[in-house]
């Protein structure tokens, strides 16, 4: 029977082990010096031009590595990069998982490149991402819209059921593909084992943007992955709240996925820059090792009791109200007599409490592998001393709502189409030739092929849109 001792040093060296890419840095840095001339030059010196040393201290730049001799290239992996993702499909229980440095909207877009041509029909529910309106632009795939369900109490989109999915899969059958938002920016979550079956049923891709669900493969406390539901691909957004960096995120296929994966590393090529910054890569790989470490997952059972712990005495709070989700670590918060906006404004003017975003009901929190215990106290002191308070502030007179697209273009077609500008007042009955979206979080008012109504005119604070000239 093996020591605890033993299974100590077990755990460690493989935590170490799957560290491919940080480990490679390591040895170049610490025995593998050489004399560069090549991109890019900053690495080569210990003295670095460039004032934002300052900022960020020399490591950063003396770890912006190229594909140098020795060093793996994440367009064709052969040896590094390959082992260290082949590592990460095993945690996550992928048939293959990609390295992303440009954000999960480089995967999106992979994703969609890779399922979909000119002319081929793609079913959309309102609340995508932007990123699959520009993967329309790019294939030239043809949207087919859909509304989820509204947590109207919420003014928030809620999960997508099977039965929904059944219904518009009879309706349309030469559906190709199908891209879904699970969870939602606000932690709900849709049927994803039910729709996979469906989709693959009807030999329809099930794409999922499961950004905000980066942490689920890591507690029994949270949901299943999509990977683990069925999903032919799902892309996560380790920056988001796994503690990557910016742009760091990561691409999944499962093990019966309908996509191959030689045509998702020729679309991720396609759209990526040929020079990957290495931090951003090392930073996922780190990022994936330290969650599926023991104290990885130790830490984040923290957070998720710690979570658990906030959302009930939040709403044992007079007035304070908890949007009930499918994600502990997203926590929607409104507090009666305040509008989001206000109490947005509160928590930043007086508690120096910044939210992820905000509506006309309320306020989003994101917790992951940085939020530590006392974040949480003063996060709960914060509305406690809010609810103390009887506030009334008028809701705002216009609260605007996501509408279905009257499609009167392909996207792609409108994009490339000739356009001029117009004042908002003056577009109403036009085709709209761009996007226009609220960030965060990230949900397009208007897309390209759209016919501009009275309603998005009201919603859209710009100086002009740009439309097709009919």
């Amino acid at each position: 029977m093996i020591s605890l001792e033993n299974l100590a040093f077990l755990i460690i060296f493989y935590y170490n082990l799957s560290m491919k890419v940080i480990n490679l840095a390591k040895r170049f840095n610490h025995s593998l010096k050489r004399l560069l001339f090549t991109t890019s030059v900053h690495v080569q010196s210990k003295i670095i031009c460039n004032p934002a040393k300052s900022l960020f201290g020399s490591k950063v730049f003396r770890n912006d590595f190229s594909e140098i001799d020795g060093f793996d290239n994440i367009r064709n992996p052969k040896n590094t990069f390959f082992e260290s993702q082949k590592l990460a499909a095993e945690i996550y229980g992928s048939k293959k998982s990609f390295y992303l440095y440009n954000g999960s909207t480089s995967g999106i877009l992979a994703a969609m490149l890779s399922s979909l041509k000119d002319g081929d029909k793609v079913l959309l529910p309102r609340n995508v991402h932007i990123s699959v309106i520009q993967g329309l632009i790019l294939s030239g795939a043809i949207p087919v819209w859909f509304m989820p369900e509204i947590e109207e109490r919420w003014n928030l989109f809620s999960g997508v059921r099977g039965d929904d999915i059944s219904d518009l899969l009879k309706q349309h059958r030469d559906i190709k593909a199908l891209v879904l938002t699970s969870p939602t920016y606000e932690g709900k979550k849709s049927d994803i084992a039910d729709i996979a079956n469906l989709c693959h049923e009807h030999g329809v891709v099930l794409i999922v943007d499961e950004a905000h669900g980066a942490l689920w493969n890591f507690s029994p406390e949270l949901p299943f992955t999509a990977v683990e539901e069925g999903a032919d691909v799902s892309v996560q957004s380790l920056h988001k709240n796994a503690s990557a960096l910016n742009q760091g995120a990561i691409l999944h296929l499962s093990h019966h996925s309908l996509v191959e994966e030689e045509k998702i590393q020729q679309s991720l090529n396609l759209i990526n820059t040929t020079s990957p910054s290495f931090p951003i890569l090392a930073s996922v790989e780190g990022a994936v090792s330290f969650l599926n470490s023991s104290k990885g997952r130790k830490k984040l059972s923290s957070v998720v009791e710690e979570a658990f712990a906030l959302e009930e005495n939040l709403a044992a709070l007079d007035g304070v109200e908890v949007f009930k989700n499918d994600d502990v670590t997203k926590m929607f918060v409104s507090v009666r007599g305040l509008s989001g906006y206000a109490l947005s404004e509160i928590l930043f003017e007086k508690f120096r409490i910044e939210d992820e975003l905000c509506n006309s009901k309320g306020v989003l929190f994101i917790f992951g592998s940085g939020t530590e215990k006392n974040k949480f106290e003063r996060l709960y002191r914060a509305f406690k001393s809010i609810s103390s308070k009887n506030y009334s502030t008028e809701e705002p007179s216009f609260q605007g709502e996501y509408l279905l697209p009257a499609m009167k273009l392909a996207p792609r077609k409108a994009f490339f189409s000739k356009g001029r500008k117009l004042k908002p007042e003056d577009a109403e009955g036009f085709i709209s030739k761009e996007t226009v979206t609220f960030y965060p979080p990230g949900i397009a008012v208007l897309v390209p092929g759209e016919r501009i109504s009275i309603e998005h005119i009201r919603m859209i604070e710009k100086d002009y849109i740009e439309v097709v000239d009919e």
